[in-house]
């Protein structure tokens, strides 16, 4: 499902135009965007987290190069499922 496709499901299911429901979902991405450049998690009962982590600098191979090389400390972005929608994606892959 795409964005465009989203925003009409969600349109459909809330009963508001199409272009509410994309400011909606702007809004959504926007205040993600923010918490996750401050290292904030945002948690969204009954779905899951949305947060950020520091990775150290860290040594590499370059086999183009045949050499090891250190690659920079960098922000990772992590999403993790709340149980119940485990549960609920679980359940769905038996029937």
């Amino acid at each position: 499902m795409n964005t465009t496709e989203f925003v009409k499901e969600l349109a459909k299911r809330l009963e508001i135009t199409q272009r509410e429901t994309r400011e909606l979902v702007r809004l959504l991405h926007e205040t993600i965007a923010k918490n996750l450049e401050k290292q904030q998690a945002l948690c969204v009962r009954g779905f899951g987290s949305f947060g950020a982590r520091k990775a150290e600098s860290r040594k590499a191979f370059n086999p183009a190069a045949k050499r090891y090389m250190i690659l920079p400390p960098k922000v990772v972005l992590f999403f993790k499922p709340s149980d119940a929608l485990k549960k609920r994606l679980s359940r769905r892959r038996r029937v």
